[in-house]
């Protein structure tokens, strides 16, 4: 897909602008939405709601973002919602999730994908609603669910009731770990540091000195692409829920305008009440691991709903160990004992979450 941005226009930006317009972002009034061009407004309303949809902020209109609008224009009841391949999606499936678990009825991660989950407390609902249990969300099924919204609970089911499955122990031997290099050059190399150097290519040597850190730990270890292999996010996802791995570690590098800005994050999946117990856990160990060995400024663990970790059947982390922007950091990164603190943090990380050891730091998110 093309990218849109300050300074695009024509038909594609004012649809961007329409879908923006309806979810509230941009004053329909907008002499920019007049003339179908991406100026500061739509630059301001885009980074707005990649906010608050846990995007990347950097008011680009790309693949996941446009996928989120595309969802963003649907409400609950304004269609009928069932069962199907491909799945239905939409905010619509996401309000329709939230509220079943809202309720106690389990209809797994609040992402916005009508699945065979999704369904399966559909029936109960409908049940123990004196409905007939099709399966089917219309009319009838909406009315009884917003009947009784008065007595939803702020707390997702969903969380709860992952966290009641146990989160895993035994170690860490004969596991199937993907580790996913970010980007993928040519034609994606991600963010370019001061001295030239690709994220891409350093997600690709870090991927290879973590694999093989894995490997001699007995895990087994698979990779979402190779070296100067490109995938988009959608790819990355099936090839992810393909492999039936038991979690994903997708490595990428934080960049800013701002030269001096630097450190460590490491983000999982949350979204409204709905947060990854999986995720926030292995974020977490890795996150505290990452400080302890490389003395770099602690940017915390976040949750977000990249598409990568929204559209995941299984627990994915996003690892960002520094600053590719920050001249200082770019030279760590040129360093093989660098990237293999990096590596080493990040198999440490990985070990505790499956030896089912919590962060002393879990419970302050």
């Amino acid at each position: 897909m093309k990218l849109f941005r300050r300074g695009s226009s024509g038909r594609e930006v004012a649809d961007i602008q329409a879908r923006l317009i309806a979810a509230g972002y941009l004053d329909a009034e907008s002499e920019e939405a007049r003339g179908a061009v991406f100026g500061d407004e739509t630059d301001r309303a885009v980074r707005s709601f990649q906010q608050a949809r846990g995007l990347i902020s950097d008011g680009i209109t790309g693949p996941d973002t446009w996928r989120c609008l595309v969802d963003a224009c649907r409400s609950l009841g304004e269609r009928l919602l069932y069962l199907r391949e491909p799945p239905l999606r939409g905010d619509d499936v996401t309000e329709l999730k939230r509220r079943l678990n809202s309720l106690g009825f389990y209809s797994g991660k609040e992402d916005g994908i009508f699945d065979s989950g999704t369904a399966h407390a559909i029936e109960q609902f409908q049940r123990n609603s004196g409905l007939e249990a099709d399966g089917m969300v219309g009319a009838g099924t909406v009315e009884a669910l917003l009947r009784l919204a008065r007595v939803t609970k702020p707390t997702s089911v969903a969380s709860v009731r992952e966290s009641e499955k146990g989160l895993p122990t035994g170690g860490i031997q004969d596991r199937r770990i993907m580790l996913d290099p970010g980007h993928g050059y040519p034609p994606d190399p991600g963010a370019v540091g001061p001295g030239g150097l690709r994220e891409s290519e350093v997600a690709e040597e870090l991927a290879d000195v973590l694999g093989g850190l894995l490997v001699d730990e007995s895990a087994t270890v698979l990779y979402s692409r190779r070296h100067g292999e490109y995938l988009s996010d959608s790819e990355r996802v099936r090839r992810a829920n393909e492999q039936t791995v038991e979690l994903v570690v997708s490595l990428h590098l934080n960049d800013s305008t701002d030269p001096r800005a630097g450190g460590c994050s490491c983000f999982y999946f949350a979204r409204g009440n709905y947060r990854s117990p999986y995720g926030n856990r292995l974020a977490h160990h890795i996150q505290d691991e990452l400080i302890a060995r490389l003395a770099l400024q602690d940017c915390r663990t976040h949750g977000r709903a990249y598409r990568l970790l929204r559209e995941t059947r299984m627990p994915v982390v996003v690892v960002e160990p520094a600053f590719i922007s920050n001249p200082a950091e770019e030279s760590l990164l040129l360093d093989p004992a660098f990237l293999r603190s990096v590596a080493s943090a990040v198999l440490e990380g990985t070990v505790s979450y499956f030896s089912g050891v919590p962060s002393p730091r879990e419970e302050e998110h």
